[in-house]
């Protein structure tokens, strides 16, 4: 049987204070109207950096935790929806949120098609989710001891 090494617990909370401070940033918008966000260019580049970091953030975790497991992944999603068949997070929350790792890879590849209202809405709808991948990370890393 293989033997795989063990969860480095001092790098996931590493990237759970960086992630909690990107979502900290963000939500200096999420109580902005929309028209004010958009009047300001700079907005949109300050939420973009700070929700991609958080976004690589979390699959980092993911494919920290599953680099410790026998499982295989192609694609950043796949991590999302690995970790909920494994129950290391809720498989509901992994369909739910499966598209924010796609999200990534479109900010990071494809960023000119990404308009300022689904970059506000994302601000407006999903920080909580992204915090509760944290809780749920922090829950498996506290189990794993």
């Amino acid at each position: 049987m293989m033997q795989y090494a063990p969860l480095d617990i001092s790098k996931i909370k590493n990237l759970i204070s960086e992630i909690e401070e990107n979502v900290l940033a963000l939500k200096e918008f999420s109580s902005m109207p929309f028209e004010e966000f958009k009047a300001d260019k700079k907005n949109y580049g300050l939420c973009e950096h700070h929700l991609r970091r958080a976004l690589e953030g979390v699959l980092t975790i993911g494919a920290h935790i599953l680099s410790r497991l026998p499982v295989k992944t192609k694609d950043y999603q796949e991590i999302i929806l690995s970790l909920g068949k494994l129950g290391i997070i809720p498989n509901d929350f992994a369909e739910k949120n499966k598209k924010l790792a796609s999200y990534r890879n479109r900010m990071t590849h494809i960023y000119w098609e990404i308009s300022s209202k689904e970059i506000y809405e994302i601000t407006q709808e999903r920080l909580a989710d992204i915090e509760k991948f944290c809780e749920y990370y922090l829950d498996y890393a506290r189990k794993q001891k």
